[in-house]
């Protein structure tokens, strides 16, 4: 996977953000081994054609969040995980997912299903 040296400095000297940073994309890199990582102004964006898997720091100094992550699903979900729903295209069913990751273990069997359905809704909308 391309342009893992940017994650180092997206995240500068926060090792916990880091680790948890390296543990998604590890996962992603299993199902995905082309995903490239790009930095998107204050962005990490996971791509190929085009973006899935999206990693912003918080807007602040919040200790609880390592990290914000943003998927996209044609599919409503709902979880108490998800702390922000956006429909950027009004009338689409296309949907952005914001949850915010406080550990590793965060990264679960539910977190991976999500990222790999926007992987897969990614590809309907560049094929």
């Amino acid at each position: 996977m391309s342009g893992e040296d940017k994650a180092v400095g997206f995240f500068g000297s926060n090792k916990e953000s880091l680790d948890a940073f390296n543990d998604l994309k590890h996962y992603i890199n299993d199902f995905c081994p082309d995903a490239v990582i790009s930095v998107q102004g204050s962005v990490l964006a996971f791509r190929t054609a085009a973006g899935f898997a999206y990693v912003s720091l918080p807007p602040s100094a919040d200790h609880s969040v390592l990290f914000n992550l943003a998927i996209t699903n044609r599919k409503k979900i709902t979880s108490p995980r998800i702390e922000r729903v956006v429909n950027p295209v009004p009338g689409t069913r296309s949907y952005v997912y914001h949850i915010g990751i406080r550990s590793t273990n965060d990264i679960d069997s539910e977190i991976k299903t999500w990222i790999r359905q926007s992987y897969e809704y990614s590809k309907l909308n560049y094929a």
